[in-house]
């Protein structure tokens, strides 16, 4: 294996010089255009005398897929940044990176102006700097990126990923899907998050493998380009997948070349999966990652299957399922997720006690998910233990409830938190969606949960909503959901 991602990236664009690399919107890059654009990059970015951290304030692009592999060619560490993190946040990101200036299109310098730092316009450095000719690749630096977190859960922490880190983690994955030049990909996940960065960016651009960016997701769109791309490979939240499946109803599509279509970064609901095995033949395959593990820890694969799982762990990390003391908790027993291999990050940026909390002395990182391994080695993901409700001393999951709601025909989403209860301490309540035309009220879904699990889980209360503000993965913002301002006795 390579010692950089750049020099893995210039091999394999060697190999590969003829093929299509990245098709944007834009215009296209074969291989050898990829490369002899990102090392024009390198050059001028060397002759200007740039920091060694390089932020990228970008959308899904072919300019973002240059700028990245340019700035790694260079010796430097890019980091990609949320743009749509507010003013206030994204200061704080571009102090903590110590970051003074950022790269990025004309439609963000506002933003980037508002946080207080400079821009440098791609719509005009970009086609500078290429015109300059190639470069010679400098000596990579040990870090590869630096990925902030999206911070629904507190503020971003900057995750450092190793050069390493991401190349284990790309190499385990092309072994776990049988990843060759022949995939088509299609990116419609922001690559400032890591599911995308490695998944849709890095690892095909390692392959040889052929990607096509749309900036902005839209249901019909991507559904339409997987048609007229031939893709073999979407990776996407269970989300966008809902959204694609309402979008294209009555229309005829042809997904007969979705080999791989796989989802994560949320629960992945049983309906939307066996819909698109009814109506389009396509088999979810859903996986489970963290930014602090580069990201891929587990996944379902064509050949490996097991619905309401998220799959495997891939060949080369260990993944524990312990209980409160560290052990291990047991076949089919829940417990917090512990993971430990090359891709586990460096650490957190600037945060020594924060990383010395996660990361164990025998170098497991523990993820604060809860879950379980059945005898075959699938793992299911059963709540967070940040989530975890304690409703008169037994623990409650939210995931288990939200997949009880989901089952009923008139729901389409679920949230689930824990609200003040005065016998009980907590007790949890729902939140609902429900799908157009379709009507449930709070005691029917009520009864439902009652049927299924234990009633200390039934939600004291259901809440009906429009709809949810999420992430820009597309997960639920629980702490935006309204707790109660008074506690409840019922």
């Amino acid at each position: 294996m390579s010692d950089s991602l750049g020099e893995a990236f210039l091999a394999t664009a060697e190999a590969n010089a003829d093929r299509t690399g990245v098709v944007g919107v834009q215009r296209s890059y074969t291989f050898r255009e990829y490369a002899g654009a990102a090392l024009s990059v390198a050059r001028t970015l060397e002759e200007e005398g740039a920091a060694e951290r390089v932020a990228l304030l970008l959308g899904t692009s072919e300019a973002f897929a240059v700028m990245y592999f340019g700035t790694l060619l260079s010796g430097r560490v890019p980091i990609p940044l949320n743009f749509l993190l507010s003013p206030q946040e994204l200061a704080a990101v571009a102090a903590d990176a110590g970051l003074d200036k950022v790269f990025t299109v004309e439609p963000l310098e506002k933003l980037a102006a508002a946080a207080g730092i400079e821009s440098v316009p791609v719509e005009k450095w970009l086609p500078g700097a290429i015109s300059g000719g190639p470069g010679t690749p400098a000596r990579p630096n040990r870090i590869a990126t630096i990925l902030y977190t999206s911070g629904t859960t507190g503020a971003p922490k900057g995750v450092v990923l190793t050069q390493q880190n991401l190349l284990s983690n790309i190499a385990a994955c092309t072994e776990h899907f049988s990843f060759s030049p022949e995939h088509r990909l299609l990116g419609v996940l922001p690559l400032f998050h890591t599911f995308a960065l490695t998944t849709t960016l890095a690892l095909p651009a390692l392959v040889g493998a052929t990607t096509i960016l749309m900036p902005r997701f839209e249901p019909r769109t991507a559904a339409e380009a997987i048609t007229a791309h031939s893709v073999t490979t979407l990776v996407a939240v269970p989300s966008m997948y809902r959204a694609m499946l309402r979008a294209i109803e009555g229309m005829d599509v042809d997904f007969s070349t979705l080999r791989l279509p796989i989802c994560g970064g949320e629960p992945l609901p049983q309906q939307c999966f066996q819909a698109y095995r009814d109506r389009h033949g396509v088999t979810l395959l859903e996986g489970y990652g963290l930014t602090e593990t580069s990201p891929v820890i587990s996944a379902n694969t064509p050949s490996a299957l097991r619905p309401g799982t998220v799959g495997t762990p891939l060949a080369n990390l260990e993944v524990r399922v312990t209980d409160e003391a560290g052990q291990d908790a047991g076949v089919n027993v829940d417990g917090e997720i512990w993971v430990r291999g090359p891709s586990v990050m460096d650490g957190y940026l600037n945060r020594p006690e924060e990383t010395s909390q996660v990361i164990t002395g025998n170098a497991f990182l523990k993820t604060g998910d809860v879950g379980r391994i059945d005898q075959e080695g699938f793992l299911t993901i059963t709540g967070r233990m940040r989530e975890m409700i304690i409703s008169a001393g037994e623990n409650v999951f939210p995931r288990e409830i939200e997949q009880v709601l989901l089952s009923h025909p008139a729901v389409t989403e679920a949230a689930v938190i824990g609200i003040p209860h005065q016998q009980r301490g907590e007790a949890p309540k729902a939140f609902v969606v429900l799908k157009e035309g379709l009507s449930a009220d709070e005691e029917e879904l009520k009864d439902l949960c009652r049927s299924q699990i234990a009633r200390y889980k039934v939600p004291t209360e259901v809440e009906f909503r429009d709809q949810f503000e999420r992430s820009p993965m597309g997960k639920i913002l629980k702490q935006r959901l309204v707790r109660g301002k008074s506690e409840i006795s019922r």
